[in-house]
């Protein structure tokens, strides 16, 4: 096994670890920059496949300027299609490659990003039923459009961009469907995104395009089934109540041929609770995040946190958190002091906080409701790796179990190849509900 060795590993290359690494490295750290993919950007800059090389950091259109000099750093090492499968912190922390090579650095920023979170409903695990950031990135990375007449369905601000770029690559767009009611309440925090005029302005421009290709928007509905044979023909659109409970009466079928479907985000905490760092609950969602300090310093030491990990925020986000990373590893290497570092930060902090002012306002926007909980019918499989139908959640409750492990244990559920990547918030938020307790009492997967 070779070893490589850095002052610092960074693992990911979204904009948090593009920002974290040239941070370090403008400082005089030695980094290694760390991802799963075979170009820079991570998905909000995802390059096509086209730009892609095995033999050097890609560097697509999509990437903004300010982050390109991370592809030709001469501080900066690259290690592209990689994941950690193994990591140890101390004085000399190891991050083991899957190409068999270890990475031993005296720091790590680890940036990376989030999960997709998916809710269960009857058909969900048919061929064609995706989740919205899959299609986004087939259409992006390959240029493959996921469908001809597709739903884009769930909750959250992923659903307008997606919906638009599926419409111009010339997919019919049957709507979009976004769970959340438009209520007083989310209208007024609409109204305060006018504050941001950039990304009011952005937003627009996704409502022109669909405008333009005639796709309807449609608040308090959502796809309550999918049904077909060898993949998806038909879904069943039913409007919800305030807390996502379908209306009795409203479900109608809608002939498609693929379901685009998705709910919003959780933190990727795999790599941090490797390094033991410890994490948060999120209030009132499924999930939790990686703690850190304002210098995005986590609980271990050497270990640093920034981007979605740390809280989903956008791109934005963690970028400027990315820059504070980098800046607060390279302090504690030794490369800088206190004041220089404060110093450096200033304007990055400044602008940290519109942008997660920014990022709470859209937030209040789609908040996380438990009448999903209705969906399901008693065979809907929760867990499609190890094939656990709804009906066994409430069973193991029933037979005593009393938190996510516990049912786990007892239903196999979560122990398949994602590792309840795809099924742990719906199985957390289900045994919180039948247990009657909160979320961060249940634990998660």
């Amino acid at each position: 096994m070779s070893t490589l060795q850095a002052d610092l590993a960074v693992v990911g290359a979204g904009p948090a670890g593009m920002a974290a690494a040239l941070a370090a490295a403008d400082l005089g750290a030695q980094v290694v920059l760390v991802d799963a993919g075979q170009a820079m950007g991570g998905q909000i800059y995802r390059q096509p496949a086209t730009a892609c090389a095995a033999d050097g950091p890609n560097v697509g259109p999509k990437l903004p300027a300010r982050l390109r000099r991370a592809a030709s750093h001469p501080r900066i090492l690259h290690r592209w299609g990689q994941t950690v499968w193994q990591a140890t912190a101390g004085p000399e922390l190891g991050l083991w490659l899957s190409d068999g090579q270890r990475v031993r650095a005296r720091a790590v920023v680890v940036a990376t990003g989030a999960t997709e979170v998916s809710l269960p409903f009857p058909g969900w695990e048919l061929p064609g039923v995706t989740t919205v950031g899959a299609a986004q990135a087939l259409l992006k990375g390959q240029g493959v459009v996921p469908g001809r007449r597709v739903l884009v369905a769930g909750s959250g601000p992923l659903l307008l961009p997606a919906a638009a770029g599926l419409a111009e690559a010339g997919v019919e767009v049957a709507a979009v469907l976004e769970a959340n009611k438009a209520t007083p309440a989310t209208l007024a925090s609409a109204v305060r995104l006018g504050r941001f005029p950039k990304k009011a302005g952005e937003a627009a421009s996704y409502g022109r395009i669909l405008a333009r290709h005639r796709v309807p928007v449609r608040a308090g509905y959502a796809v309550t089934a999918a049904r077909g044979d060898d993949q998806v023909t038909e879904a069943t659109v039913s409007r919800v109540d305030r807390d996502w409970r379908p209306v009795p009466g409203t479900g109608r079928a809608v002939a498609v041929d693929a379901v685009h479907v998705s709910f919003g985000f959780g933190p990727a905490l795999e790599l941090p609770r490797l390094l033991g760092c410890a994490d948060l609950p999120l209030a009132g969602r499924p999930a939790a995040a990686t703690w850190c300090d304002e210098d995005q310093a986590t609980s271990v030491a050497g270990v640093f946190a920034a981007g979605e990990t740390t809280g989903v925020a956008g791109a934005d986000v963690a970028e400027l958190e990315g820059y504070v990373a980098g800046a607060s590893a390279a302090q504690y290497l030794g490369l800088l002091g206190r004041e220089r570092f404060r110093q450096r930060i200033r304007g990055v902090r400044s602008g940290l906080e519109r942008a997660r002012n920014f990022a709470r306002a859209l937030d209040r926007l789609y908040p996380w409701r438990d009448g999903w909980l209705d969906w399901p019918r008693a065979d809907t499989l929760v867990c499609r790796c190890e094939e656990v139908p709804w009906a066994a959640i409430g069973a193991a409750v029933a037979d005593g179990a009393r938190d996510v492990r516990a049912v786990k244990g007892v239903t196999r559920c979560g122990m398949g190849y994602c590792q309840g990547r795809v099924c742990g918030p719906a199985l957390q938020q289900a045994v919180a509900a039948a247990t009657g307790q909160g979320l961060s009492a249940v634990g998660d997967l």
